[in-house]
């Protein structure tokens, strides 16, 4: 299969063609809106939302959304979906890695993502948890080794959720400043629901970036 990747405008017909299957299919429970993607695209948020779609002919069979956050500089993978049929062929390292490469060659000083914690989760079989962690750290991400809560995005705070740290064409360090993750949980939260972080969130000066 040959794709193309492309970056959409929140006018193409093609993204809600991208949220209406294979997206909605994969995130049914996560869902968000179209509205509020198409809000952040034209430049109405806190942050900058990127959208990538990979595209065979016209039909997207795969797709990632990536947000940066204007005030620490890091960016967000909120999600990377490839369509059943296209899965092993490379695809969502393809996708996920030259997004993040290119946060990276933007200046951005850390770009993260949230995987569910297979320890812990109730949302789906561990199997299946596992399975995402070792084929992110395969792709060369590494947990941040502090206790994260994800603020409410509308259903209440995930207490299940693993912070991992993404590469882009090159290798991660061992350790980052804990100063810099603090700038980015203090605006992620503020950005989503206009207050300070959980609690629980505890970051020390220097965080271990460590395999599961």
């Amino acid at each position: 299969m040959t794709t193309t990747i492309c970056e959409i405008s929140a006018g193409d017909p093609r993204l809600a063609e991208f949220h209406r299957g294979i997206y909605r299919d994969e995130f049914a429970e996560q869902c968000e809106p179209l509205a509020t993607w198409q809000a952040a695209l034209r430049g109405d948020t806190p942050y900058a939302l990127t959208i990538q779609l990979a595209l065979d002919g016209d039909q997207p069979v795969g797709g990632l959304c990536i947000e940066r956050y204007p005030r620490s500089g890091c960016g967000l993978l909120t999600y990377l979906v490839v369509a059943p049929a296209q899965r092993g062929q490379g695809l969502g390292k393809r996708l996920q890695t030259a997004a993040v490469e290119r946060l990276y060659a933007a200046g951005a000083p850390l770009v993260r993502g949230e995987l569910s914690d297979p320890r812990v989760t109730t949302r789906e079989p561990a199997s299946v948890a596992w399975d995402r962690v070792r084929r992110n750290q395969r792709w060369g991400a590494r947990l941040v080794e502090t206790r994260y809560v994800q603020p409410s995005l509308g259903g209440g705070r995930d207490r299940q959720l693993l912070l991992i740290a993404l590469a882009g064409t090159t290798a991660l360090p061992a350790a980052i400043d804990g100063a810099l993750l603090r700038a980015f949980v203090d605006e992620f939260y503020d950005a989503t629901e206009g207050g300070p972080p959980d609690p629980e969130i505890s970051i020390p000066d220097v965080v271990r970036l460590v395999e599961l």
